[in-house]
């Protein structure tokens, strides 16, 4: 769903530019919301500052997990490039997934001994043959006997060689990345209030200066805007966007796959109007959105 903006300036550093799409929830966690509220250096920079790493949070990564068949397609796009581990005969090994397949990465262990994934392994088998002046024949024959010799089993290639293929027996996340950062759901949450004040969004109000400091680099001022990281019970395949009203300020709560929750309250702003809420289920990728007009007024 693309929501229109009528604003002329980029609602983060006010300039007057060509304004790009943006996502108002990542598109890397499967956010489909847009609109142009940016500039493009603006949602370069966001990007970069706070969003690269949104897939890597151990929480959100977990809940993919839970619901990998409830949102497969998903779930294989979310799995691309990050970070695995695997459980076997051979013990736990870090690695990660390319093309959908799990790869072992290349790990040098205190004896010497190498773990790596069967294709590298070949590689590396053919440089060390190499080096030993070992005839064409004889590398040939030896990589036969790489190629067919039995899992979780040792085998003399050489007298100076020994390989063995450990089988993986599953694969789980590797829940050791970095929180999100709390500028994502602090930009999904200023957006949101954006698509219904419009250009009121950019008046010269101390808590919007606030939050558009932040942003754009600056330290997050409490005095102005402050976050909770809240859970739900469940995970559920759905993201929202949810404007909880002014209690006394206004406080908006940005959830992803149902569980993980921001509570973003915005101290010294209240927002005049009903309340209003964004739902988007992705299991069926079905929207909806209730708009009202809202008028701004800082406390």
């Amino acid at each position: 769903m693309d929501v229109p903006w009528p604003g002329p300036q980029c609602i983060v550093c006010l300039a007057t530019s060509d304004l790009t799409v943006e996502h108002l929830i990542p598109e890397a966690l499967g956010g489909r919301l847009t609109s142009r509220l940016l500039c493009r250096a603006c949602n370069s920079r966001i990007g970069h500052q706070a969003e690269s790493q949104a897939e890597a949070d151990p929480t959100i990564r977990s809940l993919v997990a839970k619901l990998a068949r409830a949102i497969p397609r998903l779930a294989g796009q979310f799995a691309e490039g990050q970070r695995y581990v695997s459980t076997g005969p051979g013990g736990a090994s870090p690695g990660y997934v390319k093309g959908g397949e799990f790869f072992v990465s290349s790990t040098k262990l205190d004896d010497g001994s190498l773990i790596q994934s069967t294709p590298q392994a070949v590689k590396t088998l053919q440089k060390l043959l190499a080096r030993d002046n070992h005839a064409a024949v004889d590398v040939a024959q030896a990589l036969r006997r790489f190629a067919d010799a039995p899992e979780n089993t040792r085998l003399e290639i050489t007298p100076a060689i020994e390989v063995i293929k450990w089988r993986i027996d599953g694969i789980q996340p590797a829940l050791d990345g970095p929180l999100l950062n709390l500028l994502v759901p602090i930009k999904s949450a200023y957006e949101f209030l954006a698509l219904h004040l419009n250009t009121a969004i950019c008046v010269n109000a101390p808590g919007l200066r606030a939050i558009r400091a932040a942003l754009m680099g600056a330290p997050i001022d409490p005095v102005h805007v402050v976050v909770d990281r809240l859970q739900a019970p469940e995970a559920k395949p759905f993201h929202g966007l949810l404007f909880e009203g002014n209690h006394p300020y206004a406080t908006v709560q940005v959830r992803y796959f149902g569980q993980l929750a921001f509570r973003v309250h915005f101290r010294t702003l209240s927002v005049d109007g009903p309340q209003f809420v964004y739902t988007h289920d992705l299991a069926t990728n079905c929207e909806e959105i209730a708009t009202s007009t809202n008028t701004l007024v800082p406390t």
